[in-house]
């Protein structure tokens, strides 16, 4: 008779012990972490400056001009907030005076542009006209027309 069949049939055991040991190592690294992190974090009152260099983008430095579709690749006008301007060379510049008045309240004005994927550019190039042309109108040089074109990505 062979020496392995006196031993009699292998058996499976799991040795725990380098698990146990492995989550007590990680037991005492967060415990000590944790009190690190305790001894570093002093509670204090931050300085607020007057006037900051840097501000978080809020409603405030934006303005949403969107080009109302009609179909057809067409528009029948456009509107920035609640005011609604018609698409002609009167509504157009109706709107250049309104935006020249929101750059003079706030210069570092950022303007979203928002159209609908079947409108033509023949309704999109005035309005950014229309930015270009009231930010000539202020007279601060901070001014610096910015827009951005918002688009829906897909998926």
């Amino acid at each position: 008779m062979s020496a392995v069949f006196k031993r009699g049939n292998a058996e499976v055991e799991a040795n725990l012990t380098p698990m146990i040991d492995v989550t007590f190592l990680l037991i005492v690294f967060f415990v000590l972490v944790s009190r690190i992190v305790e001894v570093e974090n002093v509670p204090m009152e931050l300085p607020r400056p007057d006037q900051p260099e840097t501000v978080r983008p809020g409603d405030e430095q934006r303005a949403v001009i969107n080009v109302i579709p009609t179909g057809g690749g067409r528009a029948s006008g456009y509107r920035l907030g609640s005011r609604t301007f018609p698409p002609g060379a009167d509504g157009l510049e109706t709107l250049a005076d309104h935006l020249a008045g929101l750059y003079r309240a706030n210069p570092g004005l950022r303007i979203n542009l928002r159209a609908d994927r079947a409108t033509g550019y023949e309704w999109i190039e005035p309005v950014l006209a229309a930015v270009s042309s009231a930010a000539a109108r202020v007279e601060v040089a901070a001014v610096v027309p910015r827009v951005n074109l918002v688009v829906i990505t897909e998926e």
